[in-house]
């Protein structure tokens, strides 16, 4: 299976789980399409919660973390 990286993670945003994703993709609004993405380097599945932005920066909650 090949992947597709969209973004890198370069925070944590807040005490309720939340990552800073910085985008690596030209249209930043393809993070509102996604359900659920692969992170790290065991590619695991996490489920998005929630998505939105801040200055040029991607918030992300996934459904795995608090």
């Amino acid at each position: 299976m090949d992947y597709i990286q969209v973004g890198k993670i370069i925070n944590t945003h807040g005490i309720k789980g939340e990552l800073k994703i910085f985008p690596l993709t030209d249209n930043i609004n393809r993070f509102d399409e996604l359900r659920s993405v692969f992170i790290g380097d065991e590619k695991l599945k996490v489920n998005i919660e929630k998505v939105w932005y801040q200055k040029g920066i991607v918030i992300i909650k996934f459904k795995e973390f608090d």
